[in-house]
């Protein structure tokens, strides 16, 4: 009886060594410790980059929104922005945006500069920064003519005095001008490949008593139940595209400001 129980034991123990091999093995079977452990840092470790990219999106758009006041309605919040007429008075056939990014400094800070002088240099630092900025890239790229892809190089940006006619990283064409405004329309050249968009940017430049306004309008329209969404109407586009403008702006008139300054020293 002892024999015939030891021989079953011994015929036994090898199964279920085997059995218990072949679930710690299994990728669906038990994990030890450290796998556990190593497993960890690896997701961990895959995690940084998006989670450092959120907190410096956030950590910027915190920043930025002490600097410059950005309020995005589905209506036109200012009645002089040139839309058509059909956009403007037929909510129930056209969705509008109407993005508004301001800046007020003491004009004291810009070397007493008049809002003439003051809106094309404007103009030609926040379009050669946003020349730079990945919405940019992805418009050059459904651009195939090198001549309308020029219009986003710097120098070229640099030069222009944003006159009726002037076209500036592809897409945008002015279409008047006055001491201070100047208003752009979406009008992509032939040679863009990419989705319609009916829109219009209307940067002025405006002196109220010892202060600078510099504001920047962001305007996008589409029929109700044709083309595609446009950037301004989901939340997430709206967020990102204020934070591109927040920075637009910024940037510009620190830019203004430093030119003043480096003037004074000379």
């Amino acid at each position: 009886m002892v024999d015939t129980l030891a021989e079953a034991e011994a015929l036994h123990a090898p199964r279920s060594n085997a059995v218990g091999l072949c679930l710690q093995s299994h990728p669906l079977g038990f994990v030890g410790p450290l796998h556990r452990r190593t497993m960890a840092y690896k997701v961990f470790l895959a995690s940084l980059p998006f989670a450092g990219s959120a907190l410096y999106l956030a950590y910027l758009h915190t920043t930025l929104s002490r600097k410059v006041q950005c309020r995005t309605t589905p209506y036109l919040q200012d009645k002089s922005i040139p839309i058509p007429s059909t956009a403007q008075t037929s909510p129930e056939d056209c969705i509008v945006h109407h993005e508004c990014a301001r800046k007020t400094v003491a004009r004291e800070s810009l070397g007493g500069s008049r809002p003439e002088e003051l809106l094309a240099p404007f103009l030609r630092h926040t379009m050669a920064i946003f020349s730079t900025r990945p919405p940019a890239w992805g418009i050059w790229f459904m651009i195939k003519d090198a001549k309308d892809r020029d219009s986003f190089s710097a120098a070229y940006i640099r030069s222009l005095r944003f006159s009726p006619g002037d076209r500036v990283c592809g897409v945008y064409v002015v279409t008047s001008r006055d001491n201070e405004r100047v208003t752009l329309t979406l009008d992509a050249p032939a040679s863009y490949k990419g989705p319609p968009v009916d829109g219009i940017l209307v940067v002025e430049v405006k002196e109220e008593r010892d202060r600078i306004t510099f504001i920047n309008h962001t305007v996008m329209w589409r029929e109700k139940g044709k083309g595609h969404a446009g950037v301004l109407e989901g939340k997430f586009g709206r967020w990102m595209h204020a934070l591109m403008v927040r920075g637009l702006v910024e940037g510009g008139v620190q830019q203004l400001c430093r030119g003043i300054e480096e003037k004074k020293g000379v």
